[in-house]
């Protein structure tokens, strides 16, 4: 989000970025174009013309202060940590606790999901362009990664000796069937491929020597 300012002197043209940004000075990014001049005698004055931006710290402090304030119908008490992954277009949002958290994290990680997908609304809304946002709770989404890759493993160990032809892995988000696939796709000996509706959507592995009958 980019715009020009003019005003009588650059700390002008900066308190009123603030003021339509809603943002604090230090969340922003500017450049002078052209500096304030009083002229001779007051004839050809110039005012300060100043091109503004925010700055990763803007979006950093929207969303923490938007999920704490989610959070605290609650009534837990979390540390919220936002790492930037890529400037102004993407960021990862670590939710911790020394209690489980289960009710934030949800059946299979539904509220997580819920969250993640409330917060990335809300940042876009303010933004005028793209931004990413992934939410893990506890670890939540990491064990769950974990877990999707080690059974995932293990299937293929199971099919490639021979002692089953065929095998369905439990009901998985998207993500997770992301990654199983992209695993998957590692083994031309390995068919897979996603049958159910959401949330129970799973895969099916099998040897590619089994006709697929869906």
């Amino acid at each position: 989000m980019e715009k020009t300012f003019e005003a009588k002197s650059v700390e002008e043209c900066l308190e009123t970025a603030c003021k339509e940004f809603q943002a604090k000075k230090e969340e922003l990014d500017f450049s002078v174009v052209q500096e304030p001049s009083k002229g001779f005698l007051g004839i050809g004055s110039k005012n300060a013309i100043v091109k503004v931006s925010l700055n990763d710290t803007f979006n950093v402090r929207q969303i923490k202060e938007f999920l704490e304030k989610l959070i605290g119908f609650y009534n837990q008490k979390v540390e919220i940590n936002v790492d930037i992954v890529k400037e102004m277009l993407s960021y990862s949002v670590r939710i911790k606790s020394d209690s489980p958290l289960s009710n934030l994290i949800g059946k299979h990680g539904h509220t997580m999901e819920a969250i993640e997908h409330i917060l990335s609304v809300y940042i876009n809304k303010i933004n005028d362009h793209r931004i990413s946002v992934k939410v893990d709770i506890n670890d939540y989404r990491t064990r769950r990664e974990n877990f999707v890759k080690q059974i995932v493993t293990e299937s293929i160990k199971k099919i490639e000796s021979g002692r089953t032809k065929r095998i369905s892995l439990e009901p998985m988000n998207i993500h997770e069937r992301k990654i199983a696939h992209e695993i998957l796709s590692q083994y031309p000996n390995i068919k897979a491929y996603s049958v159910g509706n959401e949330p129970y959507r799973h895969i099916i592995i099998e040897s590619s020597k089994v006709k697929i009958s869906k």
